[in-house]
């Protein structure tokens, strides 16, 4: 009896695990996206690029932020779920942020991030004036070309 009261434990607690287990999640369409940032005449390296949805996105639970990494030439790809998958079609105000790379945290204790080299300039959705549409498709967005900016001090550009 005892067998079979564990036998039925646990074949009940592999139906219940198995059905927290999965990353099952409605997905929106997104449409690849490609752009240029540069700051001052240089690439911004290493800057992060994110897009805030300024109206609900239909079938999303929560607002989604593609956002996507500079590399050496200036170029960014978003990604909203996946590598490189885009964003979905739509109005975004974008957001800048570039870390600091030559930031040494402080020893002891969880480092706070490293400080932002546009000064929180561009962080804020709400103050930001970089505003970009995601049509259905492929995107290649206007280059964001921020000149004369004051980079934070003791930072470069590179």
């Amino acid at each position: 009896m005892y067998q079979r009261l564990a036998g039925s434990l646990a074949v009940l607690c592999l139906a219940v695990c198995s059905g927290c287990s999965g990353t099952e999640y409605e997905t929106i369409t997104t449409n690849a996206v490609t752009g240029r940032l540069t700051v001052n005449g240089a690439p911004a390296t290493g800057a992060t690029v994110r897009f805030h949805p300024e109206s609900p996105q239909p079938g999303a639970k929560y607002p989604l932020l593609p956002s996507g990494k500079v590399d050496a030439e200036g170029v960014y790809q978003l990604t909203t779920y996946e590598g490189d998958d885009g964003a979905p079609a739509g109005a975004y105000t974008v957001t800048i942020e570039w870390p600091d790379r030559n930031w040494r945290p402080p020893s002891g204790g969880m480092p706070p991030p490293p400080p932002d080299r546009l000064q929180g300039v561009y962080a804020d959705p709400k103050k930001s004036t970089i505003h970009m549409k995601v049509e259905e498709g492929a995107n290649e967005m206007e280059p964001i070309v921020l000149e004369n900016v004051k980079i934070l001090k003791g930072s470069s550009l590179n």
